[in-house]
């Protein structure tokens, strides 16, 4: 299975209230911690899109009782995007693709984010 998302920046709420909705705390400190606003807002966008094009690759739809902070985006040491599933997005996983690997790999400039989740 694959997901993918893609949102226009200027699309993206830059409010804390939304960054609070979506975010975990570990994720809320990797966003704060960028060295000025427009990164910020980047970054803000590909966490969107991860737990996004993540939600599609696991075929979790509106109803299907996962929430955003059910999707957590962490990296390995050297950087590499990992996903760290929590509640009903684990349990999705677990009952139909516990024998497939979630990777991720996510994109973004200062107009664009991307991201896409693949189980192999």
């Amino acid at each position: 299975m694959v997901g993918i998302d893609i949102i226009d920046i200027e699309r993206v709420d830059k409010s804390e209230e939304f960054l609070k909705k979506i975010a975990l705390e570990r994720e809320i400190e990797y966003v704060q911690k960028s060295f000025c606003e427009s990164l910020r807002h980047q970054r803000t966008g590909a966490l969107f899109c991860v737990k996004e094009a993540v939600m599609k690759a696991l075929e979790m739809g509106k109803n299907s009782g996962v929430v955003f902070k059910d999707i957590e985006l962490s990296h390995e040491e050297n950087g590499k995007p990992i996903v760290i599933l929590h509640g009903k997005a684990l349990e999705k996983y677990q009952q139909n693709f516990a024998d497939k690997k979630l990777e991720v790999s996510l994109s973004h400039t200062p107009i664009m984010a991307i991201a896409i989740a693949i189980l192999k």
